[in-house]
């Protein structure tokens, strides 16, 4: 019959006028797969929020202390502006070095594609910045270090094109090297010893640089707090939001505050150490470590893989809320602080 008739092979001639090229689709397709799989899984890895670093270890990194002597660091005394200092640089290398590097800028998948890690990038470097600038008025020495560090950090951080974003991050990390070097190397100022020590010596960084910093964190973290409060479609007092947060946005608010949170974690710890008998004259160690709590605990782990706003005592978190009620406590911490600097 006609349907069980083998198809006559076609002559040299017509395959010749009529290639086939049904196989090529084959590996094309393997190769898009396989690179789609490779951008998950580094999308993935390059998500993961690094580990923060305790300011005394940040400290021992800038000395080149072998990492075996760092549990013998808390007993080292640490000069005024030393923590704060070493601390910014580390925060500029984790934001250069952690899997992935800088993401804020990428142009090509998978960094493309991330929006998560972008974000948090972005509440790092405001705080970076914050930190900086409030350090160019307070210590007296590696002024014009410290200046270069506040011009390059002041750029374009999302630029990929020259100068890239990651140029002038390095020129400001390596600024703030040598800021601290210089004052390394200075023998103004009287080292600092641990900041839960009961005698601590007198510190070269007054309060009012403090109140000044602390003035703009609290800023920060109120301007965060609203976003939060808009993501889930209430106001931070409670009435309802003018205009809540596009769902596809949530995620994008929550971890700007994370990056937020996670940076001045490790800043006010710093600012707990160069600050410290500024802190002890004002009374309020106890607050300022009761700060530190709150910031610790926002970086609790999140183990929903994408971010949820759930609502009363339903089936699903509401990690947006969560948050918020981190930031509301550290701004009243912070303005008990400033109020009684």
């Amino acid at each position: 019959m006609a349907l069980f008739r083998k198809k006559a092979p076609l002559s040299r001639t017509e395959v010749l006028e009529t290639p086939q090229y049904g196989w090529i689709w084959k590996p094309l397709v393997a190769l898009v797969a396989i690179y789609l799989l490779i951008c998950i899984v580094l999308g993935i890895w390059w998500s993961w929020t690094p580990s923060p670093v305790d300011p005394r270890q940040a400290v021992a990194l800038q000395r080149g202390v072998p990492q075996s002597a760092g549990e013998r660091q808390s007993q080292v005394a640490i000069k005024p502006g030393e923590a704060l200092l070493a601390t910014n640089i580390e925060l500029l290398d984790t934001l250069l070095d952690k899997p992935g590097g800088y993401l804020r800028n990428d142009v090509m998948p998978p960094g493309l594609w991330l929006d998560n890690m972008p974000n948090w990038e972005a509440g790092v470097t405001q705080q970076v910045q914050d930190s900086v600038a409030s350090l160019g008025g307070a210590l007296e020495v590696g002024q014009a270090p410290l200046k270069a560090a506040d011009e390059a950090l002041a750029g374009d951080l999302d630029s990929w094109r020259w100068p890239e974003s990651e140029t002038l991050l390095r020129a400001a990390r390596n600024n703030l090297g040598e800021a601290f070097s210089a004052l390394e190397n200075s023998g103004a100022g009287t080292p600092v010893q641990d900041a839960a020590a009961s005698t601590p010596a007198p510190s070269t960084l007054g309060a009012d640089a403090l109140k000044a910093w602390l003035a703009q964190v609290q800023s920060q973290l109120e301007t965060q707090t609203q976003a939060l409060a808009a993501s889930v479609g209430r106001s931070p007092g409670g009435g309802q939001a003018v205009e809540s947060t596009p769902w596809f946005r949530i995620d994008n608010v929550f971890f700007k505050t994370r990056g937020t949170t996670w940076a001045l974690l490790q800043l006010v710890q710093a600012a707990r150490i160069d600050y410290a008998e500024a802190i002890k004259q004002a009374g309020q160690g106890e607050a300022f470590d009761q700060l530190i709590a709150e910031l610790k605990a926002s970086q609790a782990q999140v183990w929903s893989p994408v971010i949820l706003n759930g609502s009363g005592f339903g089936f699903f978190a509401n990690h947006s809320l969560m948050m918020a009620n981190y930031t509301v406590r550290a701004t009243q911490l912070i303005g008990q602080i400033r109020s009684a600097l």
